[in-house]
């Protein structure tokens, strides 16, 4: 796959940890196989929590959650990165221009400053995200490695 480097949303680390997600087996099989390729991850802190809360709220124990975000957290594939002044700033112009919601856009933000494709199940964050964002589906990063 080169040197492209990936920004992983919350809503592709929930549907690869839930069984009963939609679109679970694309989701597990792109993170595989990028973690497979050695590619460059990152995700803001802030998936974390969004996937802490998500797990929770579909009926996940608390502690179950809490193993998952910390399993996620001690990934030496996947770099955290927190939300500074400089990466806000970022987001909220992107809010703004593209009227994404405000978590969504940092996720866009992140992918922006990085130079990387953000891969997402959000529909509205892919649809909206500024044309200077590449933004795939598990789906479609699947079938960008088939692709000659």
């Amino acid at each position: 796959m080169g040197t492209v480097s990936y920004v992983l949303d919350a809503s592709v680390l929930v549907a690869a940890t839930r069984p009963n997600e939609p679109y679970h087996i694309d989701a597990q099989v792109s993170l595989q196989r990028l973690m497979a390729e050695r590619a460059t991850l990152f995700a803001p802190t802030i998936a974390l929590v969004e996937l802490a809360a998500a797990l929770s709220r579909g009926g996940a124990d608390a502690s179950l959650a809490e193993q998952v975000v910390e399993a996620y957290r001690q990934r030496r594939d996947l770099e955290f990165v927190s939300v500074d002044e400089r990466l806000a700033g970022i987001a909220a112009t992107i809010a703004a221009r593209q009227r994404i919601r405000g978590c969504d856009a940092i996720y866009v933000a992140l992918a922006q400053q990085q130079r990387a494709v953000l891969i997402t199940l959000d529909n509205e964050q892919r649809q909206r995200a500024p044309a200077t964002v590449a933004a795939w589906t598990p789906e479609e990063l699947l079938a960008h490695w088939r692709s000659p």
